[in-house]
């Protein structure tokens, strides 16, 4: 349980912090205002850069997790050369290997990884915090950069778990911008093809409400047929169909907490989770969801309405997709800091940390204390550490469901003419 301790204590401490900038946010603010001082290079510095250090190389802690049981495996087969799939167990896209594969080529350490990881990061703030520049000050968008950095799921994620749920994120943000900014449909399908080649399944959901944006298909096609059809017939030649199979086989698992471990005790006895059924009834509810966002955007700007988008359809996917784990809050963390979040709203902040702090510490402690799966109500209650589970799965579920509300009501809104509208935050 040492990790759980270390998660919850990390995320405790982060928070305090957090909420001391928030109260102190005019001062520091205008601290950052400095032109000349490279804020994300230092922020990068101290909140993930020290804490490696400190973690992997004074205390010798040694990464678990995805990092030690998939990535660094995958990563390995990779540098080889070997062919994922075959070669390979691997539940990830097909150049996911070979990205880990870099950090292996110059330290061939699973810490190696983590620290990639934590660039990846800092190039997905980077990216966003020059995508909101004509929408906010330089002083708020350091501020919301600091913000993100401190809260307990980005912070436990990158530096005690090295999850890679964020690169979606630049892949997502990059595809929206070369079709809304450039007009480059071509571009924007090829970003995209890159970025389910690179990532996980789950990308699917940002790739198929695209077609909902471009007004030029047959380009944007093309983007994504460059790049993904001369990869698909690869694969299939050397793996047969093992490259959607074992992706596919994670889908399988009970993990928690989504609807399926929310309702089991209550449902045990007549709704069977285990049915593949479920899997697709999830996969088109998030589909439907992201359609819905994107046909209420009207005039809003897409740094407006595809944020917003994003963290609907992730929000809704950690809901419905019965193998989900906290850790994918991971996933929309940063849009959601830059596009909800309300300074002045301090009861809406409270509960934001609250969630942060339960969705990074859950997985851990679900997972130590024997990944339970209730049939009862029962169960729940005669045990004091399951009611705790249950009571931190109902919450993060039920924050999940808030956001998606929160995002679409968010976006009935009108946008304010003349002018870049951010819709009115958390």
């Amino acid at each position: 349980m040492f990790i759980v301790y270390a998660k919850v204590i990390t995320s405790l401490l982060v928070s305090i912090v957090l909420l001391v900038a928030v109260f102190k946010r005019s001062q520091i603010e205008s601290f950052l205002d400095q032109k000349s001082v490279p804020w994300l290079l230092i922020f990068w510095i101290i909140l993930r850069l020290i804490p490696f250090v400190a973690v992997y190389l004074i205390f010798d802690f040694s990464p678990q997790s995805d990092v030690a049981h998939y990535y660094y495996r995958i990563g390995s087969s990779a540098k080889s050369l070997e062919i994922p799939y075959r070669d390979v167990n691997n539940p990830y896209s097909p150049f996911f290997g070979f990205w880990m594969a870099i950090p292996l080529m110059l330290w061939n350490n699973t810490r190696s990884l983590v620290l990639f990881l934590t660039l990846i990061e800092l190039l997905a703030v980077w990216l966003t915090y020059q995508t909101y520049q004509d929408v906010m000050p330089r002083r708020e968008r350091l501020f919301r950069v600091l913000f993100y950095l401190l809260l307990p799921v980005p912070f436990v994620m990158s530096i005690l778990s090295g999850q890679e749920d964020v690169a979606l994120w630049i892949f997502a943000l990059l595809a929206v911008v070369l079709l809304k900014r450039d007009g480059n449909e071509y571009l924007c399908g090829l970003v995209l093809a890159l970025g389910i080649l690179s990532t996980k399944a789950v990308f699917i959901l940002i790739i198929l409400p695209f077609f909902l944006l471009s007004r030029r298909l047959v380009p944007f096609m093309a983007g994504l047929a460059t790049l993904g059809l001369p990869v698909l017939i690869f694969l299939y030649i050397k793996t047969g169909m093992l490259f959607i199979e074992q992706p596919l086989e994670e889908g399988k698992y009970l993990k928690s907490p989504n609807w399926a471990s929310v309702l089991h005790p209550w449902t045990s006895g007549f709704i069977n989770p285990d049915l593949s059924v479920w899997n697709y009834a999830g996969l088109v509810l998030c589909l439907l969801v992201g359609a819905q966002m994107l046909r209420l955007r009207g005039k809003h700007d897409y740094r407006t309405y595809f944020p917003l988008f994003y963290i609907a359809t992730f929000s809704i996917m950690t809901v419905v997709q019965k193998n989900a784990v906290a850790n994918y809050t991971y996933l929309f963390m940063l849009p959601l800091v830059f596009q909800m979040v309300d300074f002045r709203n301090r009861s809406a902040l409270l509960f934001l940390v609250l969630f942060n702090v339960a969705a990074a510490v859950h997985p851990s402690f679900w997972w130590r204390i024997g990944q339970p799966y209730y049939r009862t109500v029962g169960e729940i209650f005669n045990n004091p550490v399951y009611a705790l589970d249950y009571a931190m799965e109902v919450f993060i579920v039920s924050y999940l469901l808030y956001l998606v509300i929160k995002a679409r009501k968010q976006l009935k809104q009108a946008p304010n003419s003349g002018q870049i509208h951010r819709a009115k935050p958390l």
